[in-house]
This record gives C-alpha cells, sequence and structure tokens, in this order.
C-alpha cells in the first residue's frame, strides 16, 4: 500500500520555460514537455522524469499547479509517459482522479467561495490601482480567479508586499510569477486540496514543493517541504530551507532527495 506522496508545484518547480533556462545555466538535458499553438512554452529535465517515474511507482505523485485544467493537460509528460492518478488544478480549486474532477470536493469549494469577494468585483477593484495602466491582458480561470499579463518594462516597478497586503485585506492572495500577476481568493489554496487527498489515501507522509508564494501553504503543511532557490515564497519566508541549487537543477535536487526517502521507507526529521 502506498502510503506517501510527492505533491509538487509545476511551473519555476518541476517545469521551466525558455525565460527561466536562460536565465539559470544547466549542464544536463530536458525534453520539450508543451506547445501551444506549435510554440514550444515548456520542459523537464531529463533526470527529473525519472525520479518522478520512480516516485510514481514507489507513492504517490501529485501535481499541484495553479493553472487551469485545460493548462495542465497541456503538459505530454503527464498525458503521456506519467499518468498521475490525482492531480489539483486551478490553485486547488478542482481535484481530478484520472482526469475528472472529483464532485465532492467541488461541492466544498463551492461552498467556501460564498465567503468571498467576487471575481468581478476583484477586477472592479484593481482596476482602480496605479498597476492597471501597466496590464497588458487581463485573463479569468474558469470563473475562480484573475491574472494579469503585465507589461515586461514594468516588472520591476510592481509594489508585490504593498499588492500583497492589499489583496490579505480583501481575503484573496497576490502572487508574481514571471510576468502573471495572480488575485486568487484565500479559499483557494494548494494544501486545503492535498490535504483533503491525504485524509482520502490515508496518507502518512507528504512531500511538497513549490517556489511561489502560493505554494507558502504546501511547502509549510506538508511533512516536508522544498522552496527552490529561486523561489519568490523565500523573500516572504525567509524561515524555509531553500535548495543548493537554482533553476532546473533545483527539480533535479528536490526530486532526486524524495526518491531516496521514498526508496528506503524513512520519514526523515532534517534534510
Amino acid at each position: 500500500m502506498k502510503t506517501s506522496a510527492f505533491a509538487s508545484d509545476l511551473d519555476r518547480t518541476l517545469i521551466y520555460s525558455h525565460r527561466v533556462l536562460d536565465h539559470y545555466e544547466y549542464d544536463g538535458d530536458y525534453d520539450l514537455v508543451e506547445m501551444l499553438d506549435e510554440r514550444p512554452l515548456s520542459y523537464m529535465s531529463v533526470e527529473t522524469k525519472k525520479s518522478l517515474k520512480m516516485i510514481h511507482q514507489l507513492g504517490w505523485f501529485i501535481p499541484v499547479t495553479t493553472r487551469t485544467t485545460a493548462q495542465y493537460e497541456r503538459i505530454t509528460f503527464f498525458q503521456q509517459e506519467l499518468k498521475p492518478e490525482y492531480a489539483v488544478t486551478t490553485n486547488g480549486g478542482c481535484i481530478l482522479h484520472h482526469g475528472k474532477p472529483l464532485e465532492d470536493w467541488q461541492v466544498i469549494v463551492d461552498e467556501r467561495l460564498k465567503a468571498c469577494m467576487s471575481v468581478r468585483e476583484m477586477l472592479r477593484a484593481i482596476s482602480e490601482l496605479p498597476v492597471a495602466a501597466w496590464v497588458k491582458r487581463t485573463r479569468t480561470a474558469e470563473g475562480r480567479f484573475l491574472y494579469l499579463i503585465m507589461k515586461d518594462e514594468y516588472l520591476s516597478r510592481i509594489p508585490l508586499a504593498e499588492l500583497k497586503q492589499w489583496g490579505e485585506e480583501r481575503g484573496w492572495q497576490v502572487s508574481l510569477q514571471g510576468r502573471k500577476l495572480y488575485f486568487i481568493p484565500a479559499p483557494l489554496n494548494k494544501w486545503d486540496a492535498v490535504a483533503f487527498l491525504k485524509e482520502r489515501l490515508a496518507l502518512e507522509y507528504v512531500y511538497g514543493a513549490g517556489d511561489s508564494l502560493l505554494d507558502a501553504g504546501l511547502i509549510r503543511q506538508a511533512d516536508m517541504g522544498f522552496a527552490p532557490r529561486h523561489g519568490e515564497v523565500l523573500d516572504f519566508d525567509p524561515l524555509l530551507e531553500p535548495t543548493v541549487a537554482s533553476g532546473m537543477a533545483a527539480a533535479d535536487e528536490i526530486t532526486a532527495f524524495v526518491k531516496k526517502q521514498m526508496t528506503t521507507a524513512k520519514k526523515p526529521s532534517i534534510r
């Protein structure tokens, strides 16, 4: 019986865009794992792929992403090579089981969101902020949350700490990932979805990993959490221990460690 799981964020934790690859040198081999309109988007190292396949055999591998279900399904590695039984999408708003949403989780999420400011109300509030003038495009994710694609020339001027506080006062989370500025209702969080699966699958031990502020709960509340050295989350929680490596090499480091621990079936108290 599988009693442990590795629940991990995807973008900038396990998979990387050309933009990130150009910023952090990587000496190993990597494969294209996502395309859109015949454009290559994301890559995963060959070493990370091998480790994930072994983790998948030894325990549960649960992808946990802010991506919508449709965006998650673009990642060919999870559709063709390794097919996780469970996946968390839409920042915890949806749990997939064999590719289909779990209805009992949907009921829980819908009830929690009733207490929050609606997406329409949040869009109206954001339009009154100075950053509204720096937005290239606005997108909503399955009606659950929204994100702003920012103009490149303004990325360094985004007052993220102030926006984070502004969002918290309204019951929403704020995170900047690349050019995307996310605004997500507080009830939509990755750990709650993973905790639901931990109980459902009777898991004894969960490893968690992520790079962004939206992954903070997943990292902190997992039995053991990992943050890539390049991760945004480290700017807001300096108590988190970063990986030694940055970029794609951080994915290799994290997955190799989890694979080793699952292989020896030990529950370490320290890294």
